[in-house]
């Protein structure tokens, strides 16, 4: 069956919970709010991609314990194709993530099942998309390479923070049409690189960089020209995690529906407006509908 988007990463059991300060070493905070909530990149990704109707199938790593859970139910439920998942000996990948009342973040990351994804054979002229996201890296290049003839994007995440960056970010740039960084990231990147140029991350198939911006949206770079996307107001932020997921799955879908890149963009930001009104990152999901709604008052 033809699929549009193959969103290549993790899947994980997020642990997400609201505190009332992010706590310095040997400090300790109170939690405010906690849930359980099905997540992981690629998951995310997949799940509010699929809801605005895209037809998604996922490569990823999982544990035993995934089969027959609920979150794989919710995924077949939805119509998402797992014919490319990995069952491992390992538990699925936990997060623990923990936001103060300013958004601002510290994650706890048990790979788990997640470090084990092995290079497979996958039919790319199944799809039109490939999504990469955090997830087993070292497997990412050789991946791309032999779905060049395919739209990728990359979102390499927090992952950059703690993996070898040339190898495993800088040597994929090449088959990359669209990267996606938070500021932090773009930061640290250009850091790397020892540059103050966008330019200097673009690879030779490189359409734009998007990079999120939390409350002031998002930012389009092209080679020779950048614009500045703003966000979607919302009176009530319950959660900012899962933003940036949603973020991509919006934009995504804007492309794959032959929207341009700034109109993907502002679909992007509507999307994630959606994700953080509720906590959770699969919650509150947008239907193309509530996207084309607000994209048509904008």
């Amino acid at each position: 069956m033809f699929m549009s988007l193959l969103v290549v990463g993790n899947i994980a059991y997020d642990t997400i919970a609201r505190v009332k300060f992010l706590p310095n070493r040997n400090q300790a905070t109170s939690i405010e709010n906690i849930i359980l909530s099905n997540g992981g990149c690629a998951g995310n990704v997949a799940v509010v991609a699929n809801n605005l109707g895209v037809k998604t199938s996922l490569y990823s790593a999982v544990g035993e314990d995934f089969r027959d859970s609920s979150y794989q139910k919710q995924l077949l439920d939805f119509g998402i194709d797992l014919s490319y998942l990995q069952y491992t000996t390992e538990l699925t990948a936990r997060s623990f993530i923990f936001s103060d009342e300013r958004e601002n973040q510290q994650i706890y990351y048990y790979p788990g099942a997640s470090s084990k994804l092995v290079e497979r054979y996958v039919d790319f002229d199944r799809f039109t998309n490939i999504h990469f996201t955090a997830g087993e890296m070292s497997i990412y290049k050789n991946l791309m390479e032999k779905a060049k003839s395919v739209v990728i994007s990359f979102d390499p995440g927090q992952e950059m923070f703690h993996r070898p960056v040339k190898e495993q970010i800088i040597d994929c740039l090449s088959f990359v049409s669209y990267l996606f960084l938070n500021e932090h990231e773009y930061r640290f990147l250009l850091d790397f690189i020892g540059s103050n140029d966008t330019k200097d991350l673009f690879g030779r198939k490189m359409r734009a960089i998007i990079v999120s911006r939390g409350k002031d949206g998002a930012t389009l770079y092209y080679r020779n020209e950048k614009i500045d996307i703003p966000a979607v107001n919302v009176k009530d932020v319950k959660d900012p995690t899962g933003a940036g997921d949603a973020h991509r799955a919006g934009f995504l879908a804007g492309i794959i529906k032959g929207f341009d890149e700034i109109t993907a963009c502002k679909i992007g930001n509507i999307a994630a407006s959606f994700i953080i009104q509720e906590m959770g990152t699969q919650m509150n999901l947008p239907s193309w509908g509530d996207i084309k709604k607000i994209l048509e008052t904008d």
